[in-house]
């Protein structure tokens, strides 16, 4: 099952922002791939992912359970559907887990693919991908994924562990957005803005390990994901 989730204000298909290879990097990242560093000589477009199946639903079949020569052409033909010419090589990966080579034809192709990618991504899939893209617009590089597992369907988002520094400017950002900010529950996201309180006053970093301290804000339900990423966005430049 897919869904339609407008993006949040000010925050646009990655598509559109960056190179045409780094928005399949960031859309395949977006659906829950593991994207590899490109190999020296690799076309430019080309990218290498390990892909979980699951979150791209193009081919309306779960590829899985499927060789990996007709898991390939089956997700070729989806894309062609789609107006996007490509090149899909499914290779053997480590543990028996296939890493697939998608190759855009053209510039054009790179872009229709990445577009195509993030408009059918699964409802908890776009929820971290508009969250994860309104903190990167806001400044805030936090890493945000989804739960599961390449077996095991994800369904909630995860924001995991934050730095102080991090933690500070996003409550920050919260509190200019809302005119009443509670210890308890944030009304923006449902976030526990007292969590972000406690991560802003640990400590810059580990006086054991020398690396940034912070907090594990855990994982929300995708709606939450989504007024989050909302409240966030309101905040930016228009």
């Amino acid at each position: 099952m897919t869904t339609d989730i407008p993006a949040p204000p000010g925050v646009a298909s990655p598509a559109h922002q960056q190179d045409p290879r780094q928005a399949v990097v960031a859309a395949l990242e977006a659906a829950g791939a593991t994207v590899e560093f490109p190999a020296p000589g690799a076309p430019a477009l080309e990218v290498t992912a390990r892909l979980r199946y699951s979150a791209l639903p193009l081919a309306s079949v779960n590829l899985a359970p499927l060789r990996k020569a007709q898991a390939a052409e089956i997700l070729r033909q989806a894309l062609m559907r789609r107006g996007v010419v490509a090149h899909i090589i499914a290779l053997d990966g480590p543990e028996g887990a296939w890493r697939t080579v998608v190759r855009p034809s053209s510039v054009q192709d790179a872009i229709r693919l990445a577009d195509a990618v993030v408009e059918q991504l699964p409802p908890v899939y776009a929820a971290a991908h508009r969250l994860r893209t309104a903190l990167r617009a806001a400044g805030l590089e936090q890493r945000v994924t989804v739960d599961g597992s390449w077996e095991v369907p994800a369904s909630r988002v995860v924001l995991g562990r934050i730095r102080a520094d991090l933690a500070g400017r996003l409550l920050a950002l919260l509190e200019a957005a809302t005119d009443a900010v509670s210890d308890h529950e944030g009304q923006l996201g449902d976030l526990p803005q007292r969590l972000l309180r406690l991560a802003a006053t640990v400590d810059a970093s580990c006086g054991h390990c020398g690396q940034a301290a912070g907090l594990d804000l855990g994982d929300l339900e995708p709606a939450q994901a989504l007024r989050l990423a909302e409240a966030v966005a309101a905040r930016l430049p228009r």
